[in-house]
C-alpha cells in the first residue's frame, strides 16, 4: 500500500512539473520570435540582395544565439552570422543573409531558402526555422529554331532532316511537347510531335525527318510552324516559324507584294490627323472562281475627304486568270525592264513550254487610277513587252523593250535590255546584262543614245571564294543604270569553320547627261536648260573574320575615296578606314556592335581629321534596340553642312520597337519609338508609332493606328512643330478561293443510325470532329461541314474520328478531279471489353504481368484488329458487327482457352471476354503434419 502511495504522488508532481514546464515553454516561445525581415524578395540573374534574419526577445531572460545554419547549400550564399551572439532582454537585433542570384541559384528547385536557427535561455537550448521565398524574375519562354534563317531540303535525297535547337530560357525544369505544322501542307515530318524534359537554361537538338508530298511540288517553299506547350500548365510557352525551301528544278514563284497588304480581306477605316486632312479609307482584296476554268483576283484602295467631299482610287485593280494566261486591268506594276514601271493601264502575260513567258502591257504613268482630290495631270504613255525563256537550273534569261512618250517634258524614249544567266557547273555561274536606248527631244529635237553592258562571275575554288559584279552605262542611257560605272572585286579564302579572311576593291560612279528641258529653246553658254551631277566612291579594304563559341568578330581597314560634284561645287573626302563589328546571339538575345574610325582630310582643307561612326543593337525576341552616334563628318555629303559648323559636332539616335501577340494570339500589334538629334544640322526630331489588330471574331478584326512626330530646330530663331495621326477601323477577312486547277472538297459528317447512307431528320450531324483527307487536316462547323480548299487533282484518302472506333459508311478512297459535295454517314462501331484472369493455385502469391500483352480479332473476312492489355489487366476493341475470333498469341502464360468466338450485332455486345491463364512450370507443394 506505502508502495502505491509513493507512485501515486511522484506520477502527481511529475505532471505538474511536465505542465509547468511546457507552459514556459510555451510562454518563452511566444516571448522569442525569429523571423526574415520580408517574406519574398524579388531577384535577377546576377544580381546581389541582402534579408535580414530579425531576432526578437520579449522575454524577461537574456537569449544566446548559437548557430545560425543554412537549411541546405545553397549557391550563391555570399555571407551569414557564424558567431554567437546574446539578445538582452527586451532587445531584438537584425543579421544579414546576403546572397547572388547566380545561374546555380536561379536553378534551386525551390523557392524557398530555409534556415536553422539554435539560441539557448537559461532554462532550455532550443531550433527554430526561418524562411523567406525568392521571386526569380526568369524568362519562362522555351526558345526552338533552327541554327539557320533557311533550311534546304533536297527532295531527290533517300533521308533528309533538319535539327531543331530547343531551348529552355528559365532556370526550372520543364518537361515540353512540341507540335510541328506544315504550312502549307504537304510536308511530312517524323515525329510530328515529341516531348522532351529540359533542364533549367539547358538546349537541346532534335532531329526531324522531312518528306515531300508529291502533290505539292508547286509550292517548294514552307514553312513550319512550331509550337511548344508545357505539360504542366498546358501553356503555350513558345513558337516560331521556320522556313523551309524544298530545292526544285521547277518553282513556282510568290506574287510580288502589292501597296495593300494581306489577302482576302476588307478594311474601312477614318484617318484622323491635325492638320485637318481627315479621310476614310477602305481597302480590301479578295480571289474568287468566276467559272470553273477561270479564276480572278480583286484590290482595292479609295480614300474619302470629309471636308471637301473628294475622293482618290488607286492600287485598284482587277486580275483574270486562265490556265497559264493572266491579264490585269487598272494599276500595274512590273519589273526587269531596266525602267521604271507603273501606272494605270492593262498588262498581259502568258506561259507556254516549260519555263518561257511573254508577257505585254500599256499604261499610263499616274499613280492614281480615277480621282478629284488630286489634278489629274497627264502621265506618260508607256507600251512594252517581255520574253523569259530557257531553264531554271543552268541556264535562263530575259529580254524586254519599252517605249515611253512623256507629254510633260516632250520626250520619247526606247529602252531594249538584255540578261542571260547560266551555271557551268554548281560552283561557277555567270551574268551577262546588254541594254540599247535613244532618247528623241520632241521641241529642241536634241537626241541621245546609250548603251549598257555588264559582266559577273561568282565561283569556288577549293577554299578560295571569288566574285566579280561589273557593269557599265553610257551617261545617255535611258534606263536605270543611267551614266553609272560599277566593279566589285572580292576574293576570300576560308581557313577554318570559324576563320576567313578577304580583300576587296569597290569602285561605283554615277555621271548622267539628259537632254535639254523642251519647255526653253538651246542657247549656247546657258547651262540653265541642262542638269548635271556626279557622285563616286572608291575604296581597297581588307578583313578578317573569325568566331570563338557564340561571338563573331571582324576588323576591316581601308582605303576610300569619295567625290560629289555639281554645276555650282565640288567636294572630295579621302579617308584611312578601321571598321570593327562585334556579333553574338544566345538564345533569344541578340546584340551586334558596329563601330568605324575615320582619319580623312577634306580637298578644300589644309589639316586632318578624326571621325567615328558606331551602332549598338540589341534583341530579345520581338524587342530590339538600336543606337548609332556620329562624330564629326563621315562621307563627302556632311562636308557642306560641315563648313557652316564647329570643327567637332556630334549626332545620336535611339530607336526600340516591338511586336507582339497577346490573348491567344488574338490581340496582335507593334510599337516604335526613337529620337534623334544632330548638331550638324542643328535639330532634334522624336516619333512614336503603334500599330494594333484585334480579333473580335475568326473572321472579323478591329485595328488602330497611330503616330506621332516631334520637331524642334536648335538653330538661332528656333521653330518647333508636331504633327500626330491616327486611324481606326474594322476589318473582314473572307475564306480563300480555290486556284485554277484546283478543286474544292465539301464534306458533312452525320452519324448514320438506320446505315442507309442517308441524312435524315433524326440523325445527329457531328460536329468538331476532326476530319483528315490524306494528311490535310479540319475540323466540321456546327453544321458538321468541312470546306478543302485548293485541293489538286489526285487520288486522297478520308480517315474520320479513329480514335472513337467509328467507321464511314462509304470508300474511303477519293478521287478529286473536279468539285466535291458530300454527305458523309458514320456508324459508331461496337465496344467489345476484355480481361486478363489469372487462376492461381493454393498458397501461390506470386503476382504476375500481363501488361503489353497483344490481343487480336480476326473477323469472318479476314481482317485483324488488335488491342494491347493495359494495367488493369483490361483491354477494348472497336468493332462493326459481325462474327470474330479473339485469341492470344503469346507463350508467357498458359491460356485455358486461348481463342474464343464472339457474335457483335448492332444493339451491341455486353459481356466481358475472359481469358485465363496459369503460369508455367509452377508447382506449389504442401506438407502435410
Amino acid at each position: 500500500m506505502e508502495y502505491r502511495l509513493i507512485l501515486r504522488i511522484t506520477l502527481a508532481l511529475f505532471a505538474f512539473v511536465l505542465i509547468h514546464f511546457s507552459l514556459a515553454f510555451a510562454q518563452e516561445k511566444s516571448d522569442i520570435r525569429i523571423h526574415f525581415e520580408n517574406d519574398s524578395i524579388a531577384v535577377e540573374k546576377g544580381s546581389t540582395f541582402t534579408n535580414f534574419l530579425v531576432v526578437e526577445n520579449k522575454s524577461s531572460e537574456r537569449i544566446t544565439i548559437q548557430n545560425i545554419i543554412p537549411q541546405e547549400t545553397y549557391p550563391g550564399l555570399l555571407f551569414y552570422p557564424k558567431n554567437n551572439f546574446t539578445v538582452d532582454a527586451g532587445q531584438s537585433k537584425n543579421f544579414p543573409v546576403k546572397l547572388i542570384a547566380n545561374v546555380d541559384f536561379m536553378k534551386l528547385r525551390s523557392n524557398e531558402i530555409k534556415f536553422q536557427v539554435s539560441y539557448t535561455t537559461p532554462t532550455a537550448t532550443r531550433t527554430e526555422t526561418a524562411s523567406f521565398f525568392v521571386k526569380k524574375e526568369e524568362n519562362k519562354n522555351i526558345a526552338i529554331y533552327t541554327a539557320a534563317y533557311e533550311n534546304f531540303i533536297n527532295p531527290s535525297a533517300p533521308d533528309s532532316s533538319i535539327l531543331l535547337t530547343v531551348e529552355n530560357q528559365g532556370y526550372s525544369k520543364r518537361t515540353v511537347k512540341i507540335d510541328l505544322q506544315s504550312i502549307p501542307d504537304g510536308l511530312e515530318m517524323i515525329p510530328r510531335q515529341q516531348t522532351v524534359s529540359l533542364e533549367g537554361l539547358e538546349k537541346q537538338t532534335v532531329e526531324i525527318k522531312i518528306a515531300v508530298r508529291r502533290q505539292n511540288t508547286l509550292f517548294p517553299e514552307f514553312s513550319i510552324n512550331a509550337s511548344v506547350t508545357d505539360l504542366l500548365t498546358h501553356e503555350i510557352v513558345g513558337s516560331n516559324t521556320l522556313h523551309l525551301v524544298i530545292l526544285s528544278n521547277n518553282r513556282q514563284i510568290a506574287r510580288g507584294n502589292e501597296a495593300v497588304s494581306g489577302n482576302n480581306f476588307a478594311e474601312m477605316s477614318y484617318t484622323g490627323n491635325n492638320t485637318g486632312f481627315n479621310y476614310l479609307q477602305l481597302r480590301g482584296n479578295t480571289a474568287f472562281r468566276v467559272s470553273e476554268s477561270l479564276t480572278s483576283r480583286f484590290n482595292l484602295g479609295a480614300d474619302y475627304y470629309v471636308e471637301d467631299s473628294r475622293y482618290n482610287l488607286y492600287d485598284t485593280w482587277l486580275e483574270l486568270e486562265r490556265k497559264n494566261t493572266a491579264l490585269r486591268v487598272g494599276n500595274v506594276n512590273s519589273t526587269d525592264y531596266d525602267y521604271p514601271l507603273f501606272g494605270r493601264g492593262g498588262k498581259l502575260s502568258t506561259k507556254f513550254g516549260k519555263n518561257n513567258q511573254i508577257e505585254v502591257l500599256a499604261l499610263e504613268n499616274n499613280y492614281n487610277l480615277y480621282g478629284n482630290y488630286f489634278q489629274q495631270t497627264e502621265g506618260s504613255k508607256m507600251v512594252g513587252a517581255k520574253y523569259g525563256f530557257g531553264n531554271a537550273k543552268s541556264f535562263n534569261g530575259k529580254v524586254s523593250y519599252i517605249f515611253d512618250h512623256d507629254p510633260r517634258f516632250n520626250i520619247d524614249t526606247q529602252v531594249a535590255n538584255a540578261v542571260t544567266s547560266f551555271s557551268v557547273n554548281d560552283k561557277h555561274t555567270i551574268r551577262t546584262e546588254v541594254g540599247l536606248s535613244h532618247e528623241k527631244g520632241l521641241s529642241n529635237k536634241d537626241e541621245n543614245t546609250g548603251a549598257s553592258m555588264g559582266a559577273s562571275y561568282e565561283g569556288k575554288i577549293g577554299k578560295w571564294d571569288i566574285q566579280s559584279v561589273n557593269s557599265f552605262a553610257t551617261k545617255s542611257y535611258a534606263g536605270i543604270k543611267r551614266g553609272s560605272f560599277f566593279t566589285n572585286q572580292r576574293i576570300g579564302r576560308q581557313f577554318s569553320a570559324f576563320q576567313r579572311a578577304f580583300i576587296q576593291y569597290q569602285n561605283s560612279q554615277i555621271n548622267p547627261e539628259f537632254l535639254s528641258f523642251q519647255s526653253a529653246p538651246i542657247e549656247p553658254g546657258n547651262a540653265s536648260n541642262l542638269r548635271y551631277y556626279f557622285n563616286s566612291t572608291e575604296a581597297l579594304g581588307s578583313g578578317y573574320q573569325f568566331s570563338v563559341k557564340h561571338w563573331n568578330f571582324l576588323l576591316s581597314p581601308k582605303v576610300e575615296k569619295q567625290k560629289t560634284a555639281n554645276f555650282y561645287m565640288s567636294r572630295e573626302l579621302f579617308s584611312y578606314r578601321l571598321e570593327a563589328n562585334i556579333s553574338t546571339t544566345m538564345g533569344a538575345h541578340g546584340l551586334n556592335w558596329t563601330a568605324e574610325y575615320s582619319y580623312s582630310k577634306d580637298n578644300t582643307k589644309t589639316d586632318w581629321f578624326n571621325s567615328l561612326k558606331t551602332t549598338l543593337s540589341y534583341r530579345y525576341k520581338s524587342f530590339s534596340l538600336n543606337g548609332t552616334a556620329q562624330w564629326n563628318a563621315t562621307n563627302v555629303f556632311d562636308l557642306t553642312a560641315y563648313d557652316n559648323a564647329d570643327r567637332n559636332f556630334a549626332n545620336y539616335n535611339v530607336y526600340a520597337s516591338y511586336n507582339f501577340q497577346m490573348l491567344n494570339n488574338n490581340l496582335i500589334g507593334s510599337f516604335s519609338a526613337g529620337t534623334s538629334y544632330s548638331k550638324l544640322y542643328k535639330n532634334l526630331n522624336s516619333n512614336i508609332t503603334g500599330n494594333l489588330e484585334y480579333k473580335i471574331s475568326p473572321s472579323l478584326s478591329t485595328t488602330g493606328y497611330f503616330n506621332f512626330s516631334g520637331y524642334k530646330s536648335t538653330a538661332a530663331y528656333a521653330s518647333s512643330g508636331s504633327y500626330y495621326q491616327f486611324r481606326v477601323g474594322i476589318k473582314k477577312y473572307f475564306t480563300a478561293a480555290t486556284a485554277f486547277g484546283n478543286h474544292k472538297v465539301t464534306l458533312q459528317l452525320f452519324e448514320d443510325k438506320n446505315f442507309n447512307g442517308l441524312l435524315e431528320a433524326d440523325e445527329q450531324i457531328l460536329t468538331n470532329e476532326i476530319v483528315k483527307l490524306d494528311n490535310f487536316v479540319a475540323l466540321t462547323d456546327k453544321n458538321g461541314k468541312v470546306v478543302f480548299q485548293n485541293v489538286p487533282e489526285g487520288i486522297y484518302t478520308l480517315k474520320v474520328n479513329e480514335s472513337a472506333g467509328a467507321r464511314l459508311m462509304m470508300d474511303p478512297v477519293i478521287t478529286v478531279n473536279k468539285n466535291i459535295n458530300r454527305k458523309v454517314g458514320l456508324v459508331k462501331n461496337i465496344r467489345v471489353i476484355g480481361r486478363l484472369a489469372e487462376i492461381k493455385q493454393a498458397y501461390d502469391d506470386l503476382e504476375t504481368d500481363v501488361t503489353g500483352i497483344v490481343v487480336y480479332a480476326r473477323s469472318e473476312d479476314g481482317t485483324i484488329y488488335t488491342a494491347v492489355v493495359n494495367q488493369r489487366n483490361e483491354f477494348e476493341f472497336f468493332l462493326k458487327d459481325g462474327k470474330y475470333d479473339l485469341y492470344i498469341e503469346n507463350d508467357k502464360y498458359s491460356y485455358m482457352q486461348p481463342t474464343q468466338t464472339i457474335q457483335v450485332t448492332k444493339e451491341g455486345y455486353s459481356e466481358t471476354v475472359v481469358f485465363e491463364y496459369k503460369k508455367k512450370d509452377t508447382t506449389i507443394k504442401v506438407k502435410k503434419f
